[in-house]
């Protein structure tokens, strides 16, 4: 089975429950939950955390977003240090992973900071997911075997740039190339603009049906919130084509 991870804004709380049921009953098995998605996603606010926890169905994992502000993904000492304590909080809010990442100004992997917060994931016992700072690296495919190394579990990707205007069914060539650095040491996670036909594609045009699962934002949204019916189009697409 492809698995399906479903985006989740949190700024509406009074809706956060009927969107994680809604991504479960549509086959999904991840929400990543996330605030202000006009900046790509920051960290919710410990009180959606705790919603989405209530409402979530036995099964469906809840993942945090870790990430202190808009911009680059070259942090601080300061925002390392507050980055550590929000992994914490999620912890503390009964989530089940968070999704994070860090660079140097040079577009690398910021191996110290990295290995600070998994460290604190680690201790917690959460799954980490390596967010889209992996396509502003310099060197993505050099760089999936050292965050496997670090204990990462997750990359999320959609095979272009950060910040190109184009979707990952532009570039199956990229993500196939992902697929074959990872090994099956880490599961690769496809963004960028998926929805139920270019996910179909870029599936039939994968050389494997293992080590990677797709991610939905906007595509699965109705008037703005989480809609079941499209969930599940999504995974039907991919799992019945």
């Amino acid at each position: 089975m492809v698995e399906i991870e479903i985006c989740l804004g949190c700024d509406d709380s009074a809706h956060i429950a009927q969107q994680v049921k809604a991504a479960y009953s549509g086959g999904a098995t991840r929400v990543e939950l996330c605030s202000s998605m006009e900046h790509e996603g920051l960290t919710p606010s410990a009180d959606a955390l705790h919603k989405a926890k209530i409402a979530a169905p036995e099964g469906l994992l809840l993942l945090a977003m870790i990430r202190p502000r808009a911009g680059d993904f070259c942090y601080s000492m300061g925002e390392i240090e507050q980055m550590k304590r929000e992994i914490t909080l999620a912890s503390q809010a009964g989530m089940h992973g968070v999704v994070l990442g860090a660079l140097t100004r040079a577009n690398a992997l910021d191996i110290p900071a990295l290995e600070q917060l998994l460290a604190v994931a680690s201790e917690a016992k959460l799954q980490v997911t390596f967010h889209r700072a992996f396509d502003a690296l310099r060197t993505p495919v050099a760089s999936i075997m050292a965050l496997a190394e670090l204990g990462v579990q997750r990359i999320l990707s959609a095979g272009a740039p950060w910040g190109a205007e184009s979707n990952a069914a532009q570039h199956v060539g990229s993500l196939q190339g992902y697929l074959d650095g990872a090994n099956g040491c880490l599961e690769l996670v496809i963004a960028g603009s998926v929805n139920a036909t270019n996910a179909t594609t870029i599936a039939g045009k994968l050389t494997s049906r293992v080590g990677y699962s797709f991610h939905a934002y906007s595509s699965v949204l109705s008037h703005g919130l989480v809609d079941e019916s499209k969930v599940r189009q999504l995974y039907q697409a991919v799992n019945y084509a």
